[in-house]
């Protein structure tokens, strides 16, 4: 009968073979049978598996498996499992492979159970455990096809400690392409506030069990964390992972901090770009002629102003200041969490502000005023763009209108507030009894009309569909004003208005179109 430390030893031995980026489909076959019949495994099909867990569908199936992993708590039984899912997969499964997307996950998974089930300490050994004290993260971006360019920087080495301390070494694919080659290295500090914002962010995704994603056709990364106690930890995976941390992705909090955008990290920096940040200073000053004459040397006046609007996704605001004149200073702000960030994330930052079809020699100028404008746009890998020209159909960015659109809907949307809405200082609440007078508008008349509605939640800009015409065909129409009326003083005989009958739906839009 096979002890728990032997059955510990073994599943630590597979999962590292199964986790391994480099592992063959002949690493994993070879020698596992032996050793499950040596360990007193049966190769039973998955029935006593299935079985134990008959609804959970989780002998062949990685998701099923994973909810409901943590209640196997028989190692004979996974162990059994592991190796009736290993026979299907290599004798009856018509050349299907052991380290697929589907199986691989599935035995990683599998193992990582029977290791914690065998441990001394019931704890996985490829969980951290304790307080960061260091992490060395190794990052190679070469995966199979071409081979890189010489003297292009394929692999990276970076350590940050608890103390602030940063190492980094970059190394280049060499010219013989046997090797590689050291090209540029650093050494810094972050100061401990920093470094402990990193470490904490590692350590706390690293404390549970992570889902790595594998894949052969791109590079790798490998990391070892190392707790105050001097317990190295070792982790591994694909270049493609995505770790989040209180909606705070790794990778990118690793290189925000160091200010090194173009770090290989866990996903391989091939993230798309983002904009940070749009500042447009605009400026005009034109010339005035005034009835009566300045001064005897002065013939004109100059109307000097100036805007400038700010987009920024870390304060998650815009700011849009106008300066008129000498003097007088009109700003707005919205802070909109989400919001701003969202605004900017729809944008390209590969081809912003790209094409500028410009103004050619011919072009009229005004003597009496001139219309200057500068943009800069950061971004968060890209060097900050700046752009200057005239501020016109052809000196501005071709895709300019387009984001100027949705600013202004932007803040259209928040508008001005309603305390200066007469809508809203001008409505009168309503008396028990009066009735609701709403008046309406059709499109493109210009006349309004009179509905009754018994909707105490009408609101003045709805759309709503009324009765319209000796038939009483069904219009849309919207709400441009709303009266309270008692009974005497009604401005239309009640047996004679119409009443409103709904509120517009996507339904009435299309019937109103055909």
């Amino acid at each position: 009968m096979a002890t728990k430390r032997e059955i510990y030893e073994f599943a630590i031995k597979w999962f590292e073979k199964y986790r391994g980026e480099k592992t063959t489909e002949h690493e994993v076959a070879e020698g596992f049978s032996e050793e499950c019949f040596s360990l007193g495994f049966e190769m039973d099909c998955g029935h006593s598996f299935k079985n134990a867990f008959p609804d959970a569908n989780a002998f062949q199936d990685y998701e099923s498996l994973d909810r409901m992993i943590g209640q196997v708590d028989d190692i004979d039984l996974l162990g059994s499992a592991i190796f009736s899912q290993w026979r299907y997969i290599t004798h009856w499964s018509y050349g299907e492979s052991l380290l697929s997307d589907k199986n691989r996950p599935w035995f990683i998974l599998a193992f990582s159970r029977l290791i914690v089930l065998t441990s001394e300490d019931g704890a996985s050994p490829f969980v951290f455990r304790g307080q960061v004290q260091k992490i060395r993260i190794e990052s190679n971006n070469i995966g199979f096809g071409l081979f890189p360019a010489p003297y292009k920087e394929v692999e990276q080495h970076l350590t940050i400690a608890a103390d602030g301390r940063v190492w980094f070494s970059g190394y280049n694919y060499g010219q013989g392409g046997g090797r590689y080659e050291r090209g540029r290295t650093k050494g810094f500090s972050i100061g401990r506030d920093a470094a402990a914002r990193i470490l904490n962010a590692v350590g706390a995704y690293f404390s549970n069990e992570y889902q790595t994603e594998f894949a052969t056709d791109i590079g790798t990364w490998e990391m070892i964390i190392t707790n105050t106690d001097g317990k190295p930890y070792r982790f591994e995976g694909s270049l493609c992972c995505n770790f989040d941390v209180d909606g705070v992705d790794l990778s990118d909090l690793i290189r925000g901090t160091l200010d090194m955008p173009d770090l290989f990290l866990f996903d391989g920096n091939c993230k798309p770009d983002r904009v940070d940040r749009i500042a447009l200073n605009y400026h005009r000053v034109t010339k005035i002629r005034p009835k009566v004459p300045i001064s005897d040397t002065a013939e004109y006046c100059l109307w000097d102003y100036s805007e400038q609007l700010i987009i920024d996704r870390e304060t998650e605001t815009i700011e849009q200041t106008q300066r008129v004149g000498s003097g007088c200073v009109i700003s707005h702000k919205y802070s909109v969490p989400g919001g701003v960030s969202d605004l900017l994330d729809g944008l390209d930052a590969d081809s912003l502000f790209e094409h500028i079809i410009g103004n050619g020699p011919d072009v009229v100028t005004d003597p009496n005023e001139t219309k200057d404008y500068e943009i800069t746009a950061d971004f968060y890998k890209r060097p900050q763009l700046v752009i200057r020209g005239t501020y016109d159909k052809n000196g501005l960015p071709e895709d300019w209108p387009e984001l100027a659109e949705r600013i202004s809907d932007f803040i259209r949307f928040y508008g001005l507030g309603e305390s200066l809405n007469p809508s809203v200082y001008g409505k009168a609440r309503r008396k028990t009894g009066d009735y609701i007078f709403c008046s309406v508008e059709f499109e493109d008349s210009g006349k309004s009309y009179y509905y009754l509605t018994d909707d105490d939640t009408l609101s003045v800009g709805d759309l709503v569909v009324v009765p319209v015409g000796k038939d009483d065909h069904s219009a849309v129409v919207e709400i441009v004003n709303i009266e309270y009326f008692s009974e005497d003083k009604v401005p239309l005989s009640l047996d004679k208005v119409k009443s409103i009958l709904r509120k517009c739906t996507e339904d009435d839009f299309k019937t109103q179109e055909t």
